[in-house]
């Protein structure tokens, strides 16, 4: 198999993860969105978070454009602190901090999300074998094959889906892995 068509298996399969995401930010209550289990379990809202933004990182790595989170100024409309962590993505933030984030309203973030996304999904469709082969920051300081990273990426972003239709199952709801 061809470079191209392990980076057109990648996109397609992420874009399947954010339509899922995408999807569960309109099914869930705002109740849901932001209600966590115990204390070390963060609200299904920031794991949504956590997911674009990862995307919209890794869409500025790819596209070289600024992420959409610094150019909308989102975190200052949104009233979010100005330390989230690693990257300003949530890595590393305590579990008081990541559940007292002031997620907004679900239209606004899932706003976000698809802008973020969509500019992940465009900066993938415009690489070519050649860039998607070159070593580029991995967002932990690292350097490593692009398209490892990426790959990386749609493991760590389904993690979340999964975090998140655990929650969903243990408020009622279904996901997409419910039988």
């Amino acid at each position: 198999m061809a470079t191209s068509d392990h980076l057109s298996v990648l996109a397609a399969r992420l874009a399947i993860t954010h339509r899922q995401l995408l999807d569960a930010i309109e099914q869930v209550s705002d109740d849901d969105r932001t209600w966590h289990p115990g204390p070390t379990s963060p609200p299904i809202a920031f794991h949504l978070w956590h997911c674009g933004r990862f995307a919209d990182r890794w869409a500025e790595v790819v596209s070289g454009h600024p992420q959409r989170w610094k150019r909308e100024e989102t975190a200052v409309k949104w009233a979010f602190p100005a330390a989230l962590g690693r990257g300003d993505a949530g890595m590393e933030l305590s579990d008081e901090e990541a559940g007292a984030l002031p997620f907004p309203p679900r239209d606004q973030l899932a706003t976000y999300l698809r802008g973020a996304f969509s500019d992940l999904e465009q900066a993938i469709g415009a690489l070519d074998d050649e860039t998607v082969l070159r070593d580029a920051d991995d967002l932990f300081g690292n350097q490593a094959v692009l398209l490892d990273s990426l790959t990386r990426h749609y493991g760590h972003v389904n993690r979340h889906l999964g975090m998140i239709e655990a929650l969903r199952g243990v408020r009622g709801g279904h996901g997409t892995a419910t039988t």
